[in-house]
């Protein structure tokens, strides 16, 4: 399907939106999809027409390390979240329908979020995302302890524009996100984050985009990956947090305590009596 949609839009001659200087920054192009017989990041992209540089698919492997350390099992996430983030931004930078989905529309000097004593240039752009896109994705991560734990992230929108202004600082480009189904970013058959795959021959997983899944998706990081029919809730009763062995042992002792002092006390009484008799006799 991908090849497809590639190949009308090569034969179209749909101009890309966007590509790098030689000082990797990102400038306006009107340069047509071309085709790169060998991407290290995004290969599923390979013998394709494409929007990237090999420069840029190397530069985004270098963002996919803080995917996999953000939404990934490497920091106790779910790998399928951060496969299908890798995907989105693969399909951002290389996609041949980018002129489509992507609008440049000028440059701005914004203060750098990683430094607020810094103002950098960046280019200002439009992306139009496919509303099943984000929801499909947002789906697949929203469990994960980064995205559960920023409030920004709480819904698909926010989800997708927290990553377009964390993003500032590397990509040098401030994004505008907005929804939309038509001329919008498309991404077929997103992996659920319960999905199983088949081992590879060099003894992993990886998922039909190539991207490695180390660890399957928990019930933690993945609400579909819980047992329906497991029990993980229950209302609590009248004898909630109700501990019998501490009662038991609590009343055992108490008990214990009453027949003791209740025993001293009969003894102190008896010898008083017995004391008394004694007076009386020697009297």
């Amino acid at each position: 399907m991908l090849w497809i949609i590639a190949l009308i839009q090569f034969i179209n001659g749909t101009p890309c939106g966007y590509t790098l200087d030689d000082n990797k920054v990102p400038i306006e192009t009107d340069k047509e999809p071309w085709i790169i017989d060998k991407l290290s990041s995004c290969q599923f992209y390979e013998k394709t027409p494409v929007c990237c540089t090999q420069s840029q698919d190397e530069g985004i492997g270098s963002d996919f390390l803080s995917l996999d350390a953000t939404f990934g099992s490497d920091g106790d996430g779910c790998d399928i979240c951060a496969a299908n983030m890798k995907r989105f931004w693969c399909a951002y930078s290389c996609d041949p329908r980018q002129g489509e989905f992507l609008k440049i529309t000028g440059r701005a000097n914004v203060t750098d979020p990683r430094n607020p004593n810094r103002t950098i240039d960046v280019q200002t752009v439009t992306l139009r995302i496919h509303p099943q896109v984000a929801c499909d994705v947002f789906s697949s991560c929203k469990r994960t302890n980064f995205a559960s734990q920023v409030s920004a992230m709480s819904t698909p929108g926010g989800f997708f524009t927290f990553q377009a202004e964390q993003g500032v600082s590397s990509s040098l480009q401030l994004i505008a996100i907005e929804f939309s189904e038509q001329n919008s970013l498309v991404m077929p058959n997103i992996d659920n984050c319960n999905q199983t795959f088949e081992k590879a021959d060099d003894g992993k997983f990886y998922d039909p985009y190539k991207f490695e899944i180390k660890k399957p998706c928990g019930c933690n990081t993945c609400e579909d990956s819980c047992d329906s029919e497991k029990i993980l809730y229950q209302e609590p009763g009248v004898f909630y947090g109700f501990d019998w062995q501490y009662v038991l042992f609590a009343w055992g002792w108490a008990i214990l305590f009453a027949i003791g002092l209740t025993l001293y006390r009969a003894c102190i009484k008896k010898n008083v009596m017995l004391q008394d008799e004694e007076d009386l006799i020697y009297n």
